[in-house]
């Protein structure tokens, strides 16, 4: 059958990517889509309990699934992917990082880059104290790259000579995604398993 044939929305492109994840302002032609469509595209997934929330400041689009009652309970439409301590405390840091970076930029740069030396070298100096996380700082690759997979981090200039200095872009979603109270509520449980 030939594609014509079918009734397709003018929209579905953005709503194929906002449905696999977050829409960045750097995936021109969808999200100029998105943001020809946003009227079509709230409504849409409002009628299957999302919430499409779009933030043109920073560049970005995810969906939230709209809670049906005061315990929580939604559709299940998408699935809730639990962090572990390991990916919560890398995106912690690299949330807490956005926030240093944007308190003290002088607007040389809009955006936050950082490389897997620099972060290990960050976390270094929180870990001094701690010998058992030597571990966690040696896996650090790993954890950047579930980050980059979550759409926190994107992949800005890759160098194969040698990866430590490769450049990734922290992205804003990250301030979404890890709120100010989610901040505090890490840090309040890190002063608790402080022997």
């Amino acid at each position: 059958m030939l594609l014509h044939q079918y009734n397709i929305s003018p929209y579905a492109k953005p709503a194929a990517k906002l449905l696999q994840g977050a829409l960045f302002e750097d995936q021109a032609e969808a999200w100029e889509l998105l943001l020809q469509h946003q009227t079509e595209l709230t409504a849409y997934f409002e009628q299957i309990a999302l919430e499409l929330i779009v933030d043109t400041r920073d560049g970005y689009a995810y969906l939230r699934q709209i809670e049906l009652d005061d315990k929580g309970a939604t559709i299940g439409l998408v699935r809730r992917m639990p962090l572990t301590y390991e990916q919560t405390l890398v995106c912690v840091f690299l949330r807490e990082w956005l926030d240093d970076f944007e308190s003290g930029n002088d607007l040389d740069s809009r955006n936050l880059y950082i490389t897997p030396r620099a972060f290990r070298e960050r976390l270094e100096l929180f870990f001094k104290e701690k010998p058992n996380e030597v571990k966690f700082i040696r896996e650090l690759d790993r954890y950047i790259a579930d980050t980059e997979r979550m759409g926190f981090l994107r992949l800005a200039e890759k160098h194969p000579a040698n990866p430590d200095e490769s450049q990734y872009e922290v992205r804003r979603l990250l301030k979404a995604r890890v709120t100010n109270d989610d901040l505090a509520r890490f840090r309040e449980q890190l002063e608790q398993d402080k022997p």
